[in-house]
């Protein structure tokens, strides 16, 4: 995805629907997918993935196929090229197989569905129709993933579970680079209330584990954009949400105080712990009181931020960087503190 120097966020929503899709198939751990379409088309997006996860240290190659299809498939129908991608995938042992459309995929009107059929019963497969640029951005493509693994848990054997709560987090940005310190910064939070994340739906999860979603006592969305999708998701009537991750000092006192209502829990005592914690960090930025500062308009975590460290804004102040995706929780207030500590 195009990333923008500018310090406005900008949304990132262009692109094709099967790299959305495709990011979040491809998290599966013990996944394969199969890419219904042109050996170009899957190249392209499979590059992007690629590339992207180079970046990321300790990142997993997933196993992906593209059943490549040509003019003759075009003209007279791919189905029989699928079913043969799909003879290959299964006897590669895979613990779930996803198959993701293209543009000529859905331009010519292959049935997917009615070929994944060959696929034995024992091995989980689901259909994801995204139909490139056919289908609308890659945020449609992730959501629509998203609502097609969601389908998918609910047919699996339920997961074992010990009597630990399972605390879902949900449509995590898998080619952010600081996904996984998002996800460790949530597990502090959730530790100070004695909880833990039980499933990541969906980042580098097997397959069998997608099988607790239907049972998750709560689901903890990545952004508010994915309620939509969480709405759609196959669990319990009733079962407790928040709609994003924490972003700002008070946002993520907000968030254990959320997490400790959902769960029954007190919160008082790791809503305290925290604040000091967050103290102890503001502290170590003491030195940037007085600085005068450009930071965009409109973002209230941030005014809250600037006015904690007693920063000056102004016209001519010094332009500071502002990550798009927003910061999580007190750690990712602190990696941005030393970034404008360097800029300053």
């Amino acid at each position: 995805m195009p990333s923008s120097p500018s310090l406005l966020p900008t949304p990132r929503s262009e692109g094709c629907t099967l790299a959305g899709a495709l990011s979040v198939a491809a998290a599966v751990s013990d996944g394969l997918t199969v890419v219904h379409g042109p050996a170009g088309c899957a190249h392209h997006h499979v590059s992007l993935l690629l590339t992207t996860l180079l970046d990321q240290p300790g990142a997993r190659m997933p196993t992906l196929l593209s059943d490549d299809l040509c003019e003759q498939e075009v003209i007279f129908g791919g189905e029989g090229t699928l079913a043969r991608a799909l003879d290959d995938a299964v006897s590669r042992s895979p613990g779930s197989i996803a198959v993701l459309s293209t543009c000529v995929a859905e331009a010519i009107g292959d049935d997917c569905e009615a070929v994944v059929t060959r696929v034995p019963d024992s091995l989980p497969v689901v259909v994801i129709p995204v139909g490139g640029f056919l289908g609308g951005g890659f945020l449609e493509g992730e959501r629509t993933a998203l609502q097609a693994y969601g389908r998918l848990a609910s047919r699996l054997p339920v997961s074992e579970r010990s009597d630990e709560p399972v605390i879902a987090l949900v449509g995590e940005k898998n080619l952010e680079f600081e996904a996984d310190t998002h996800a460790d910064e949530l597990g502090r939070l959730l530790g100070l209330l004695d909880l833990e994340v039980g499933l990541r739906f969906i980042r580098e999860a097997p397959t069998s584990e997608l099988g607790l979603l239907p049972g998750a006592d709560l689901l903890v969305l990545r952004e508010p954009a994915l309620g939509p999708v969480a709405d759609r998701l196959p669990v319990r009537p009733g079962t407790p949400l928040i709609d994003g991750f924490p972003v700002g000092l008070s946002a993520t006192i907000e968030f254990l105080r959320a997490v400790g209502a959902a769960m029954n829990l007190d919160a008082d005592s790791a809503c305290e712990i925290e604040i000091a914690h967050q103290e102890t960090v503001l502290a170590r930025f003491a030195g940037l009181a007085g600085s005068r500062v450009r930071l965009p308009a409109g973002a209230g975590w941030l005014a809250e931020l600037a006015d904690a460290l007693d920063l000056v804004p102004a016209p001519d102040g010094v332009p500071l960087p502002v990550p798009e995706p927003a910061p999580v929780g007190t750690a990712g207030i602190s990696r941005l503190l030393s970034r404008w500590r360097r800029a300053l």
